[in-house]
């Protein structure tokens, strides 16, 4: 006889397994005595007859008549200060060959983002070390940031950018199906305020979704410890990908772009949890593969709905070789006036106000029919250098040294 709480495979379709499991509840962790090992899990379903589960490592070597557990103790990783300085997969096992963590753990399966009463307004810029988001998309710390590019607009180099400036107590990266390339060079950033988390492109969805969960298990509870934490995650494309491949598997139907509508709520879920509290921050910093962040593509128009800010990177820039590619024009920051000073939103408003000058009349000099005589466009024109000078960066930089440039390009570009 079959104990409370234990049952057997009796099948498997794709990744997902299908239980007789009398006792079991969605979001419960389990495991699974296959011939040579237990694999660990978590219920995403239940029929009146099967429960649904998916596992952190594929199917492979799955057999009907499995014994099936269930394993809260599945849902757990090591989280917060005993993370820091090391790499995990998505189960939270180190990557760095480092030995076993040490440190608090915790419980995956109730994660929740902080109840409004929680949170706290923000009111601090983090400073990213980039002079065209400190100077004119400034980031909020506890804001929830998108990068929205195609691919080779230079999301990657950004990030890294980022990670080297980013003025904050800790750094938590996730790598979700990521290349393995990509990986072991982010493998060798690892320094004593950073905590890795990686599910390269060829592991489960299910590991990838739940290499996401120990990223924000980390990042929250380095944030109750008090601390002011950057995540960036990479990238939200590959996540909510990870997401449709297992919600398909599971015989959803799909809905708006293709996309089951579980999907949509699981990414609302997941960025929910950032932004500040009373103890701490979490500032997410999350890539969205998108052409110009191209409103009509399902996933673009998601994140913009959700997120605090987008930073738009334009393949047209990253081709005339301006790093970053930033289109500052196509760009914003919804807690930027929350966390600037007066001068600071009166140089970057001078200087978007030049830009949208030189924009417009591009085509018109392009065709040579410009009035470049007029004093308006003239000014801007003798602006241009300063201002392409000012947007183009190749290492990090102190706060009070991006707001004196951006004050000297305001000043270039006053009454243009």
């Amino acid at each position: 006889m079959i104990a409370r709480g234990n049952g057997v495979v009796v099948r498997t379709q794709g990744d997902a397994i299908f239980a007789a499991l009398p006792v079991a509840r969605v979001g419960d962790g389990v495991r699974i005595r296959t011939s040579h090992a237990w694999l660990g899990g978590q219920v995403v379903a239940v029929e009146r007859r099967h429960t649904a589960i998916v596992t952190f490592g594929g199917a492979t070597g799955v057999a009907l008549g499995d014994r099936v557990e269930v394993a809260p103790a599945s849902l757990a990783c090591v989280a917060g200060f005993g993370a820091l300085g090391r790499a995990l997969d998505a189960n939270g096992l180190p990557l760095d060959g480092r030995g076993p963590l040490r440190g608090s753990r915790a419980r995956l399966d109730i994660l929740q983002a902080p109840s409004p009463e929680e949170r706290r307004t923000i009111r601090a810029p983090l400073w990213t070390g980039l002079r065209v988001i400190d100077g004119l998309l400034t980031v909020g710390r506890g804001a929830r940031v998108g990068i929205f590019g195609a691919a080779g607009t230079g999301k990657s180099t950004l990030l890294e950018m980022i990670a080297r400036g980013a003025r904050g107590d800790a750094l938590v990266v996730a790598l979700i199906g990521e290349r393995g390339r990509e990986a072991q060079s982010w493998l060798s950033r690892v320094d004593a305020r950073t905590t890795l988390v990686c599910a390269t492109g060829d592991r489960s969805p299910a590991e990838r979704i739940r290499a996401a969960d120990v990223a924000l298990a980390q990042a929250s509870a380095l944030r109750a410890g008090g601390l002011h934490v950057t995540l960036i995650f990479d990238s939200l494309a590959r996540y909510v990908d990870a997401l449709r491949e297992q919600r398909v598997a599971l015989g959803e139907p799909a809905g708006y772009g293709g996309y089951p509508p579980a999907v949509w709520l699981s990414l609302a879920r997941l960025l929910e949890r950032a932004g500040a509290t009373e103890n701490g921050s979490i500032t997410l910093l999350a890539t969205v593969l998108a052409e110009g962040g191209d409103e009509r593509d399902p996933l673009a128009e998601a994140a913009r709905s959700l997120l605090d800010g987008h930073i738009v990177l334009s393949r047209g820039l990253s081709h005339a070789g301006r790093f970053p590619a930033v289109d500052v024009l196509a760009s914003a920051s919804r807690t930027m006036a929350l966390v600037a000073e007066d001068a600071h939103l009166a140089d970057a408003a001078n200087v978007r106000a030049t830009l949208a000058r030189l924009a417009e009349s591009e085509d018109f000099r392009a065709a040579g029919v410009a009035d470049t005589s007029e004093p308006a466009l003239r000014r801007a024109l003798e602006a241009e250098p300063g201002l392409e000078a000012f947007l183009r960066q190749r290492e990090p930089e102190a706060p009070a040294v991006t707001l004196r440039a951006l004050a000297s390009a305001a000043r270039s570009c006053a009454g243009a």
